[in-house]
């Protein structure tokens, strides 16, 4: 490897890479902070009348969604979350062949003693350590807030069950008057329970990474290489919603990469069954195998790091045009 270009790259992107980290930790911390802040269980009965809509767009049990873990887990479902992490993918991986060719500095950099090989590793290593760093931005984020963000704690009173009817109903007075008001968020949440949904976004990045490289590799305009990229993410995007919307369409789920970056239901994994979140297979029931937490991992971040070899490649393969 050649350092001084793999200095050079870093020089070009540290900027990037530490404002999208920094804005993501952040994020993810306020997006904790709040949680703690609203108690769902004064909302129980509204939310429970949205309980058919809720389940045709969530991949997660309703119950579970409202526990703390599952709240916190949507942390990773968040666009800001999302956009800022393939924001970082797509912005490194076009700027690795389509946008030096596009300014017309790609033949001066491969006039140096580097060769193509050197030169694209150079940028691939560099936008993986960056998808790295945002990522555990956001576990960073999390993890903190909760380890910092109290949470309201109701006190019931005391219900009395109606003979015969089987109605419960509260009585008054009844009330813990030394109970505590607040309680440590980490009391309800385990932050070792986010570390799945953390790898999960960050094989998210990687697949955008390779696919943005792989297209950079063969094209010669940056801007066509980001509205492929882009464009892709959009239709990935549509196809999530139809197959969780419609039952007609449910098989569309096959055709988008997003059926592999569901982090809420590798949360409810780790919450229910330690095992599933560090499977690469398991059975839930007999006969029902599901993908676990190493099974997303695997096929997001392989098929990433699949693109940037075969980008790597096709790159060191290509006739370059000549600058325009």
């Amino acid at each position: 490897m050649n350092l001084a270009m793999l200095r050079q790259v870093w020089r070009e992107s540290r900027l990037l890479m530490l404002g999208c980290s920094i804005a993501l930790f952040a994020f993810c911390w306020i997006r904790v902070w709040i949680v703690g802040r609203i108690d769902m269980s004064r909302f129980q009965g509204i939310l429970e009348i949205l309980r058919p809509e809720f389940e045709n767009f969530s991949a997660v049990d309703f119950e579970h969604a409202l526990t703390y873990p599952g709240r916190v887990a949507f942390t990773f479902t968040e666009p800001m979350v999302i956009i800022l992490v393939v924001a970082w993918a797509i912005a490194r991986g076009s700027d690795s062949v389509s946008g030096p060719l596009g300014r017309g500095t790609m033949e001066m950099m491969l006039s140096q003693p580097v060769s193509r090989f050197q030169y694209l590793m150079s940028k691939n290593l560099v936008c993986i350590f960056g998808t790295l760093l945002i990522a555990a931005s956001a576990y960073a984020g999390i993890a903190g807030s909760i380890t910092y963000t109290s949470v309201k704690k109701e006190s019931p009173p005391i219900k009395m069950q109606i003979p015969l009817v089987k109605i419960e109903v509260e009585i008054p007075f009844t009330k813990d008057p030394n109970a505590p008001t607040r309680m440590p968020l980490s009391d309800f949440v385990d932050r070792q329970d986010m570390i799945p949904s953390a790898l999960n976004l960050m094989g998210l990045g990687l697949f955008f990474g390779g696919f943005t490289t792989l297209m950079s590799a063969w094209d010669q305009y940056r801007w066509r290489t980001i509205a492929i990229a882009a464009g892709f993410l959009i239709i990935q995007l549509m196809l999530r919603v139809l197959s969780l919307s419609m039952e007609d369409v449910a098989w569309l789920k096959y055709t988008t990469i997003f059926s592999l970056y569901e982090p809420e239901v590798l949360v409810s994994y780790a919450v229910h069954s330690q095992d599933a979140a560090w499977s690469f297979l398991f059975e839930k029931t007999a006969g029902d195998w599901r993908l676990g937490g190493l099974g997303y991992l695997t096929l997001l971040g392989g098929t990433g790091l699949l693109g940037f070899a075969t980008g790597t490649w096709v790159f060191c393969r290509r006739d370059l045009p000549a600058p325009v």
